[in-house]
């Protein structure tokens, strides 16, 4: 990854069920302004599977 333009951080708590969509809504807005990015995710405790969520998409984006 290059040097991130912006970075962004957001907290999460059981928020199984809309980390894929936030994720999906940030990165559509962030490609289409053309900058380096980051999205840092914190887990703020959840007991749900929040995390597995995060985990899954920064398989798949190394900008996670």
């Amino acid at each position: 990854m290059k040097n991130p333009e912006i970075s962004l951080v957001i907290p999460a708590r059981n928020e199984e069920k809309n980390i894929d969509l936030l994720y999906k809504e940030i990165v559509s807005v962030l490609k289409k302004i053309k900058k380096n990015y980051e999205i840092i995710f914190v887990d703020d405790g959840s007991n749900d599977n929040t995390f597995g969520e995060i985990e899954s998409l920064a398989k798949k984006d190394s900008s996670l």
